[in-house]
């Protein structure tokens, strides 16, 4: 998702839609000329018949429902409406409040249990893509890859991600049970689970294996760049030949913000660029010439979707250093946020996002320069468990030994 220089022009649309449907309604009660009558031609009339049925199903409720509906319910219904017909599970409607704590959660805090959820694109059933460390679904074990079935009584089978998401969010302190399907587990999993405020920290780091850094990135956020430059500097401090920047089950997050991580990363150069249905390139993002100087290996997984995606690609396609693990999400659309005027808003897919060499991430994915499957699945593995990471520590051993990069 990302916040981009198009959202006065979307604003601009809908609120021309919202307007023609007042506009109309108001020529009607007062016996006005319709806007049809201004239109001549034959896509402007089929646009009116459109908007014409709209305002006939919307009067008939008006008159015959047996409860009284205020106009800005029919019509906050019907902007939802429009925006699922979309058929695209990261395009959704928000109310006010909806809106308002998804901008908070942007900014890097929340009120819920610290699942980071997507979309399987072959089942479409709500999936973990991780839960965010130190939260009370990562403490009560929900892994990646984890369906989400059942959020308390309410069955998630044909509800959209952000159903989920409202689901789950909550006051601190009040409690919501979640029902999973593992893989290799023929009984759902029952979590009991307490609410908690989710502040996330998207950096951590650590020295391992003597001179090797190791930096986690969880999702990027407005702040995850502040953080990375602070872990490497600390790192830097401790005298570190390499550096494993980890991107497993690391759902993404902010366009913005992993265009930054990468140009600390990388050298100059073209990182990613957006394209929209009619093949014109909207925005092109660029690193300029500082980058890490020292050899390093990112980690990557099938749960490293989105802004994570568009690191590692962007790292392998400078050829700057070498992708360890197995292929990513395939998630490769971007989402604009447009704010409404009732006070809520719209996330909208209206790109995709292509890396430096052409190539669309969208449905493909990232492959690794060295496939390694992970030998197990859990939230905290050690390096002797995990094969991922002992692979990455072995190839900067390798490097730091011979001084390549």
């Amino acid at each position: 998702m990302k916040l981009s220089i198009n959202k006065k022009t979307l604003l601009t649309v809908f609120a021309v839609i919202i307007l023609c449907i007042f506009s109309f309604y108001l020529g009607l009660s007062f016996k006005a000329m319709p806007l049809y009558a201004l239109k001549e031609d034959a896509t402007a009339k089929e646009y009116n018949k459109d908007v014409e049925s709209l305002l006939e199903v919307k009067d008939y409720i008006k008159k015959k429902f047996v409860r009284d509906i205020p106009d800005s319910t029919l019509i906050e219904g019907a902007i939802k409406g429009m925006v699922e017909s979309l058929k695209d599970p990261y395009s959704v409607y928000m109310d006010k409040n909806e809106f308002e704590d998804f901008v908070t959660s942007i900014n890097g805090s929340f009120e819920g249990v610290g699942l980071s959820l997507g979309v399987d694109e072959k089942t479409k059933n709500i999936i973990v893509i991780s839960p965010i460390e130190g939260t009370p679904a990562h403490k009560a074990g929900i892994l990646p890859r984890d369906v989400i079935v059942r959020v308390d009584k309410v069955d998630l089978r044909g509800k959209s991600l952000d159903e989920a998401v409202k689901l789950l969010r909550g006051k601190k302190g009040t409690k919501v049970t979640v029902y999973v399907e593992r893989p290799g587990i023929k009984d759902l999993l029952k979590f009991e689970l307490i609410r908690d405020n989710i502040k996330i920290r998207t950096v951590k780091s650590e020295m391992i294996e003597g001179q090797i850094g190791y930096i986690k990135i969880t999702s990027f956020d407005t702040y995850t760049p502040q953080e990375l430059n602070e872990a490497l500097k600390n790192l830097k401090d401790k005298k570190i030949k390499g550096l494993i920047l980890d991107l497993r089950n690391n759902p993404g997050g902010a366009l913005d913000s992993a265009v930054k991580v990468a140009d600390i990363l990388l050298g100059k150069g073209l990182i990613v660029y957006t394209e929209d249905k009619n093949k014109n390139r909207l925005e092109e993002f660029y690193s300029d010439e500082s980058k890490v100087e020292i050899p390093f290996v990112v980690l990557i997984n099938e749960n490293s979707a989105s802004a994570a995606e568009i690191v590692a690609g962007a790292v392998k396609d400078f050829k700057a250093g070498l992708l360890i693990g197995e292929k990513t999400f395939g998630k490769g659309t971007v989402q604009e946020l447009v704010p409404l005027a009732g006070g809520g808003g719209i996330k909208l897919t209206i790109a995709k996002y292509y890396l430096s060499s052409g190539r669309s991430i969208d449905g493909e994915g990232v492959i690794p320069d060295v496939v390694i499957k992970a030998e197990e699945e859990s939230v905290n593995p050690s390096i002797e468990k995990d094969a991922q990471l002992k692979k990455a520590v072995e190839v900067l051993k390798a490097k730091i030994k011979t001084g390549s990069n």
